[in-house]
């Protein structure tokens, strides 16, 4: 006897594995769960002498398998509520992104059109990037071809750049990028673009800081000769567009987050 029912109860054990391998958590449920009713039942028969084994399984089966297939379909109902949630907190919280990242892009243009504004006709183009304020100025308003020194109508751009910046983000850091054409250096006495480019920002920087009177601790300069171009230098309008002077204004240090690795 004790024999016959280990037998049970091992086939049993290894249906109810084998069945809980359903599609659903009601079909896993109803397939162990019968597999365990029916071992029970046949135990129980068996011990209590009313009902045969095969009786008590068929009791055991039916029992087990409505119980679990209950379990497993509340098991599912839990489980898709939960991932219901889940997912409309993930959209929820999507969507404030989204609607958050549309009201800073539609602010900085606005703030751009504004800087525009008030910039007036002067031949100065204003944009935003990686949280800079960028300021571009041609070297023909700027310079004479080959040199450093600034022109008259150079000055009036520069002043105009910063009346605004002191105005709009005082005590912000600058940096005065210098940008040329690919055409190698011929007539001048600049060893390459990358001499001129360096000498032409410094050239701004002093003015800001001699003339201007900003602080020094607020100016650098940046030389990138050819190699940052704004256009193809494949024409001689594309040519025109590259060779510029672009003043940064960097964001408020206070709002400059810096990851460190612990």
């Amino acid at each position: 006897m004790r024999t016959h029912l280990t037998k049970w109860l091992l086939a049993g054990t290894v249906a109810a594995a084998v069945l809980a391998s359903g599609c659903t958590s009601a079909q896993k449920g109803a397939a162990a769960g019968g597999a365990i009713g029916a071992t029970s039942g046949a135990i129980w028969a068996n011990n209590c002498g009313k009902l045969n084994s095969w009786e008590g399984a068929g009791v055991g089966l039916a029992t087990g398998g409505l119980i679990g297939a209950l379990i497993g379909d509340g098991w599912d109902y839990y489980q898709n509520k939960q991932n219901d949630e889940i997912r409309g907190t993930q959209i929820a919280a999507l969507q404030g992104d989204l609607a958050g990242k549309e009201r800073s892009l539609a602010d900085m243009q606005a703030e751009l059109d504004r800087l525009k504004g008030e910039l007036g006709q002067n031949p100065i183009s204003v944009e935003s990037k990686d949280g800079t304020i960028r300021f571009t100025i041609l070297n023909e308003v700027l310079y004479d071809a080959g040199k450093a020194d600034l022109r008259p109508a150079g000055l009036s751009a520069l002043d105009s750049v910063l009346e605004l910046i002191q105005k709009e983000y005082p005590g912000r850091a600058i940096i005065i990028e210098g940008h040329t054409d690919s055409d190698p250096i011929k007539s001048s006495s600049w060893k390459s673009n990358w001499e001129l480019s360096a000498a032409r920002s410094l050239t701004v920087v002093h003015y800001f800081a001699d003339n201007k009177g900003v602080a020094p601790e607020q100016l650098s300069a940046a030389a990138f000769g050819e190699f940052k171009p704004a256009a193809p230098n494949d024409s001689a309008a594309n040519k025109k567009l590259n060779r510029r002077a672009v003043i940064v204004v960097m964001p408020d240090a206070k709002n400059i987050q810096i990851d460190r690795q612990s």
